[in-house]
């Protein structure tokens, strides 16, 4: 069972890694070698993109992950057993309800067994998503679990990787993304029983500060202002990019760069594609008023990329087989997944 398990997740994983490769122009991966190989790891990311962001992070290493999820995303009991079946974790809540609360306890009592065995446990500290460029304070849940599990194992060593999560643009198709990989924090250092409340502060405050540096961290009292004086500048590079928050200026204001129109040539690649798979895109905006936050986005365009349209081009192309034979058929089916290919790795950024 676990063997059938394990090759599960390693399809599904090649699945979605086929699905983000059509959907960004670039995939940009950084310092994944400082994830430690073996042992307890607790990877730690800020959280922009909804479900784009575990999705990135699972397919780009290689060591299996157990994922902590939005309890919301339970609710319906084929789904649950479904994202089980993926190492997902449902976690509540206050917005989940007051009484859902206790259900944690063995949130987290099965996040200590995941580090005791050694395994791999991804969370998003901040609680929620948001795709302003910005680290959120942090929860303390994540220190509960570090804690939690060396309190039961005095011999565990459990080391905590900050992850920074940055988009282009984080709403669009055929935009780019870096992740970079920070080194591991070895969490018992910090540990320290008999003042737990100072423990948990210090920890928060280096993996805070970790994450501020690996993305883009503009400070809220003045972020509009801010991204309006960086104008244009590559937000895939958030260690270029803080320095130049740092260094900002008045002047700075006026001599951003002008935004990227695309080019013709993509334009009409585009109308081809909306042409020929108009029935997925009239699926896309059916959903596109249900979207409440959009941080989902990116989520629904991914979803319905990966399912409606590889659907409907099959489907196509069986109607081109029947009438014309298989040969029309495959030339419409590679046709047609190359031009998508071509738009999302063509794309002008702004």
């Amino acid at each position: 069972m676990i063997l059938v398990k394990r090759i599960w997740y390693r399809l599904f994983k090649i699945f979605m890694s086929s699905g983000l490769f059509f959907f960004f122009k670039k995939i940009h991966i950084h310092d994944e070698e400082n994830i430690p190989k073996k042992g307890a790891v607790l990877l730690v990311s800020n959280h922009k993109n909804a479900l784009i962001d575990p999705l990135l992070i699972a397919t780009s290493i290689r060591r299996n992950i157990h994922f902590l999820t939005r309890a919301s995303a339970f609710k319906i009991k084929p789904v649950y057993w479904f994202l089980s079946t993926l190492n997902m974790i449902p976690i509540y809540r206050m917005r989940d309800g007051k009484e859902t609360l206790s259900k944690n306890e063995a949130v987290f009592n099965k996040c200590f067994d995941i580090l005791n065995n050694k395994k791999c446990l991804l969370i998003f500290p901040e609680g929620t998503h948001d795709i302003k460029r910005w680290v959120r304070p942090l929860s303390k849940g994540f220190t509960r679990i570090t804690f939690g599990a060396i309190e039961q194992n005095k011999n565990l060593d459990i080391h905590i990787v900050p992850i920074g999560l940055n988009y282009t643009n984080a709403t669009e198709f055929a935009e780019s993304v870096s992740v970079y990989y920070g080194k591991p924090i070895l969490a018992n250092k910090y540990y320290n029983k008999a003042e737990l409340n100072n423990s948990i502060l210090a920890l928060k405050t280096e993996v805070h500060g970790k994450l501020k540096e690996l993305t883009t961290h503009i400070e809220s009292e003045n972020y509009d202002e801010t991204i309006k004086k960086l104008g244009n500048v590559d937000f895939l590079n958030p260690i270029k990019v803080n320095k130049n928050i740092s260094e900002i200026s008045d002047e700075k204001l006026k001599t951003s760069s002008k935004n990227k129109k695309p080019s013709l040539l993509w334009k009409l690649l585009k109308k081809i594609v909306a042409i020929n798979s108009f029935i997925p895109l009239l699926i896309y905006k059916a959903f596109l008023p249900k979207i409440k936050e959009i941080e989902f986005i990116s989520t629904t365009k991914f979803a319905i990329g990966i399912t409606a349209f590889p659907i409907f081009y099959g489907l196509q192309s069986l109607v081109l087989k029947y009438f014309f034979g298989l040969n029309y058929a495959l030339i419409y089916l590679t046709t047609s997944i190359l031009i998508v290919l071509i738009l999302a790795k063509t794309k002008t950024s702004n």
